[in-house]
């Protein structure tokens, strides 16, 4: 029984070894992937209009990002949308972005980000595309700077998105700190077995 054991612990110790040193231990996930992601991935046209209230200033300097998506947990995310006028998010305009990004089913949360500390007042915000019902958001209120301020009304299939921006993806590092562990208990349980 002993050398049962013991052959049992050597090819464990081994086939640990092997796998860091080969870089194949196996990941987690990353939550945003899901089945229904999957299913949708694709390219999709996106068109979000976006009129700021006359009760914003004249002009602004802030960035403006938006995430948007549905209950499946795809999402389309833009952290900085590309102006060509100085007169964007302008007091009474009316701004049109064009976006590309995974195709989703009916959009069900928006948000807007704002990095700039301009008192911008969006009224509206409109997302349409031809695959989806038109969606409209009611700002009417000031955004806060560097905070995402939206909307979310999904009934979500899967557990909701994580908050934008995205985590980096994991590190190995974690597991590294584990199988060295292990690697360092290996040693102890088979002295233990020999004796």
């Amino acid at each position: 029984m002993a050398m049962s054991l013991l052959s049992f612990f050597i090819f464990t110790f081994f086939s640990i070894s092997a796998a860091v040193s080969s870089g194949s231990l196996p990941q987690p996930a990353p939550k945003s992937l899901t089945i229904g992601y999957i299913q949708k991935a694709g390219d999709c046209n996106y068109r979000v209009n976006i009129t700021t209230s006359c009760s914003s200033p004249f002009h602004i300097t802030a960035e403006i990002g938006v995430l948007f998506g549905d209950a499946h947990g795809n999402q389309i995310y833009e952290p900085k949308l590309e102006v060509e006028s100085s007169k964007a998010f302008a007091k009474c305009s009316k701004d049109i972005f064009e976006l590309t990004g995974p195709c989703t089913d009916q959009i069900c949360f928006f948000y807007l980000y704002k990095n700039g500390s301009d008192d911008w007042i969006p009224e509206t915000v409109e997302i349409s595309s031809p695959d989806i019902d038109t969606v409209k958001y009611k700002y009417n209120s000031s955004i806060p700077d560097d905070t995402w301020d939206g909307f979310d009304d999904c009934q979500y299939f899967t557990s909701p998105p994580p908050p934008p921006p995205s985590p980096p993806a994991p590190s190995t590092a974690g597991h590294l700190r584990r199988l060295k562990g292990l690697a360092y208990v290996i040693p102890v349980l088979l002295s233990s077995a020999v004796l």
